[in-house]
């Protein structure tokens, strides 16, 4: 019963941890065009204005964009899209994000337990 509640505590940690958007971003990355792999010489800190903002890396083919906006709609079309973020410098990577990690681990980890 005890090996249980601390799986439970486990479980529900990750899950705070990995959907904690109750913030928006403060500050993002920004750059025009940025390149197809993350370099930060190429790109600006920039601060955001309002409280709900978002970073945005816009992807159209090897043209990568970087800035922050207050609206932001997320298209994905063959890698090529609107990708929305509300954590601090959260578009530098070309990669998949932190929280889609964490869930893919976590379903691995409650698929081993059960």
């Amino acid at each position: 019963m005890k090996f249980m509640m601390t799986i439970l505590a486990i479980i529900l940690f990750i899950l705070f941890v990995s959907f904690d958007i109750t913030h928006a971003a403060t500050s993002c990355y920004a750059c025009n065009p940025c390149g197809t792999t993350w370099d930060p010489a190429v790109a600006t800190i920039v601060r955001t204005t309002r409280p709900n903002d978002y970073c945005r890396k816009t992807i159209t083919g090897s043209l990568v964009v970087k800035d922050s906006t207050s609206i932001c709609n997320p298209v994905n079309v063959l890698s090529n899209g609107v990708y929305c973020c509300q954590i601090d410098y959260c578009n530098k990577a070309n990669k998949y994000s932190f929280q889609l990690i964490n869930l893919g681990f976590l379903i691995i980890f409650i698929r081993t337990i059960y």
